[in-house]
């Protein structure tokens, strides 16, 4: 690893609750930037309004003026077309200034095309990244 960069693991244990969420965070600190990849997952069966003040309790722990936070989910929320749990999801996110990343089905399997996971980040300050699918195929 480069001498500038020094990555750490959170501990998100105090926020765990099985089936509504399960989140883990490193932290990445570059030489000007600290950054926080937090990757999380939710049980389609979960409780959703733990799960969203869950997650808004998480980013709080995290929150710091010199951090930029990332999100990855697996959040069972279909993206595709519009809901409640979408909207409430993407408004507590907006009061964050962050910004869903990802617009394209995310899993392509027989005749089912869903997009439940997402990439969330401040689009006003990152606004030159690409995100792109990748098509497995098996050998």
């Amino acid at each position: 690893m480069h001498e500038t960069r020094q990555c750490t693991n959170i501990n998100l244990d105090e926020f765990y609750k099985e089936q509504d969420i399960e989140a883990c965070v490193v932290k990445i600190n570059l030489s000007s930037l600290t950054i926080c990849i937090l990757s999380i997952y939710r049980s389609p069966t979960g409780n959703f309004l733990h799960f969203l003040c869950t997650l808004e309790s998480i980013h709080n722990f995290l929150h710091n003026k010199r951090i930029e936070i990332i999100i990855c989910d697996d959040f069972n929320i279909s993206y595709l077309n519009d809901n409640d749990k979408k909207s409430k999801l993407y408004n507590l996110f907006l009061s964050y200034n962050l910004y869903s990343a990802v617009n394209f089905p995310t899993r392509i399997h027989n005749n089912s095309i869903t997009a439940i996971d997402n990439i969330f980040i401040g689009k006003v300050k990152y606004d030159n990244y690409s995100i792109h699918l990748i098509t497995m195929t098996k050998l």
